[in-house]
This record gives C-alpha cells, structure tokens and sequence, in this order.
C-alpha cells in the first residue's frame, strides 16, 4: 500500500455509486465525528460517529518505544512524517491504526437505515482515507497520541536519547577518542576509578583497628573542675589522675 487511503479502502471498503457529501470531519481520541449531507446541497443531513477503543497509556509508551527503536521510522516521524509501513508496527503490538473491519468500530448514524450499513458510513470513512493523505497523524490521534505527543516522545525513547548528552556528542563526533582525562569535551574531567575490590571486601567491612587507650588527663584536672562547678553534679565526678580512683 502506498497510501492511507488505500489501506483504509481496503479494511473498511469504499463506498458504493455516488458517495453522500461530508460537511465536517473531526478527529479525537477514540472517535472521528462528521457530519454528512445526503442528496446534493438540499438533501437531509446526518451525523455520523466512527469509536474505536483508545490504548491505555502503558500501550501507548510501548508504540512509541517500538518506533523509536527502528531508524527508519524513528528518522521518519523526527520529521514530522508517517509512513504508512508504521500501521505494521502498530498492528504487531495489538493496535491497528487503520481498523481491520467495521467489526473493530462501533459506527453510528442518525438516517433511518438499521438493516445495513448506510452509504453515510461509507462516505465518513473515505473522507477519513483523504484527510489521513494530508496528514496521516489524525489515525494517531484516533488513538489518542497526536502528532506533537508522538514526535516528542519518539525523541525521548530514541537510543541517543536513552544513552545521554556523552553518547550524543561522541555520535556527532564520529567517535573520535577524547584527551586523555577528558571525557566530552574540554573542562570536563574522566569519572574516578573505581573503588579497590579489596579495599572493599567483606573481610575488610568487618574488620576494625585495634581501640586506642584511653586518653590520661593532666593531673589535677578532678579538683579543677570540682571548683569551678561544685555542687551534687560535681561531687559525683571521678577523681582523675589519682590512682584507684
């Protein structure tokens, strides 16, 4: 397929003889929304509503994730440009972008026809077919990502992205090896070396140097202290510096 207008002609077929005209088509998440006129300017006019289950968040990131993992398309969306070889991604991961058949849409019309599908539905989806050519994104945002969501998130699940600013600018580099103690470029220094793996053994943990002694006050250091705070507190003070004391 080489455009999303065929893929979509193709699942959801295109409509039979002269198509009703569509006045308005909108697209937000889980729900295309247009408003059909029947039978020339004067005919009677319709709303017509196209839901589709939106994925949860979780489901979405592992779209993005996908994408971003592939250069091809990763280079593509970047560009704000959507190939219609992505449907496959999406549709490897449980959520086609273009619905397989009606069966996958809960459609509704306001004309009287409940015993088929009515040419509104029809009309609704070609018109769909034409908008994703002009911008293939609306199928993205029937899904609940639109373009700006998308393309930033791309960006950010992009292994350069993933790897850090040092990954990207030794990309940009062309992976020439940086100066000796610099890593990046200039004014940065290298990360420190890792620790010693003896100095940080489990023997080494629990072992401790041997406790000093005590320390040994200067003499007179009890009648000092007696004097210069006497009272219950005081007179409960060891005598330092005398033996057996």
């Amino acid at each position: 397929m080489s455009a999303w207008s065929e893929l979509l002609s193709e699942s959801l077929g295109a409509p039979a003889g002269a198509a009703p005209a569509v006045e308005r088509l909108s697209v937000r998440p889980g729900e295309v929304a247009a408003r059909v006129r029947a039978g020339g300017g004067r005919g009677s006019v319709h709303e017509v509503s196209l839901i589709r289950p939106v994925p949860p968040e979780p489901e979405r990131e592992r779209v993005c994730a996908a994408l971003a993992s592939q250069p091809v398309f990763r280079a593509r969306i970047l560009a704000e440009e959507l190939p219609v070889a992505a449907d496959r991604v999406f549709a490897l991961l449980g959520w086609n972008l273009v619905p397989r058949s009606w069966d996958a849409l809960v459609a509704t019309c306001s004309c009287e026809v409940w015993e088929s599908r009515c040419a509104h539905l029809g009309a609704v989806a070609a018109a769909l077919g034409a908008e994703a050519d002009r911008d293939p994104f609306v199928l993205t945002r029937w899904l609940g990502l639109d373009r700006r969501t998308l393309v930033a998130r791309v960006r950010t699940l992009s292994p350069s992205a993933a790897q850090g600013p040092a990954a990207q600018e030794e990309a940009v580099s062309g992976g020439a090896e940086a100066p000796q103690g610099v890593r990046g470029g200039a004014g940065q220094p290298s990360p420190p070396a890792p620790p010693d793996a003896a100095a940080t053994s489990a023997a080494v943990f629990w072992s401790a140097p041997a406790i000093p002694a005590p320390p040994t006050p200067p003499g007179g250091t009890g009648e000092r202290v007696r004097a210069s705070a006497p009272g219950l507190v005081a007179d409960e003070l060891p005598g330092f510096g005398r033996p057996g004391a």
